[in-house]
């Protein structure tokens, strides 16, 4: 059975909204040339074939203070790498060189954008997240894994749907209990 019914001459007026993963592009394509306007199609963070970003100026922004400076170190178990158009969740080793307990305030894992060598976001996860709300306390002088939700979905059009591979700045954010938002940016490899 399919609806709408491809041989009705009813037409349905609503247009099918899909949502693709940043690397499905010949899947867009095939579905393009298909259903052409029958179907609105998003992949990553951009409609297909229009190459328009469906967010918001947030996407385009991090802010926040040096996590160093703060007293927090954050570094990878294991070098940072990501398939093109891919997202992945790695831990991080987060130290907290303070006097006090922090607690960094997640939905699970710790957000961050792929940024390029001039700091300018080009790339993050594009896709639902869970809204929960999780606490990974750190005692003072304490390291303990977090997890890190890593996105390489586009957010530039020049690039395409997927950021290229190759070299890239992953900035990690960490947001304290106390309403601070830290910076701590890392190496990451993007791969094919």
């Amino acid at each position: 059975m399919e609806w709408p019914d491809p041989d009705s001459e009813q037409r349905y007026e609503k247009r099918i909204w899909i949502g693709l993963a940043a690397w499905a592009t010949e899947i867009a394509a095939s579905l393009h040339a298909t259903y052409g306007e029958l179907v609105e199609l998003h992949v990553g963070a951009m409609r297909f074939p229009e190459r328009e970003l469906l967010g918001n100026a947030h996407l385009l922004q991090v802010h926040g203070e040096p996590a160093e400076g703060a007293g927090l170190g954050v570094e990878p178990l294991a070098p940072l790498t990501v398939r093109s158009g891919r997202h992945a969740r790695r831990d991080l080793l987060i130290t907290n060189r303070t006097e006090r307990t922090e607690v960094l305030i997640t939905n699970g894992e710790l957000s961050s954008a792929v940024t390029n060598s001039s700091g300018a976001v080009v790339g993050r996860f594009a896709g639902p997240h869970t809204l929960a709300r999780v606490g990974f306390e750190i005692a003072p002088q304490e390291t303990r894994p977090v997890p890190v939700l890593i996105g390489t979905a586009s957010i530039v059009p020049e690039l395409g749907y997927a950021v290229p591979p190759g070299q890239w700045t992953l900035v990690v954010v960490l947001q304290t209990e106390t309403g601070s938002m830290l910076l701590a940016p890392l190496d990451l490899t993007v791969s094919e």
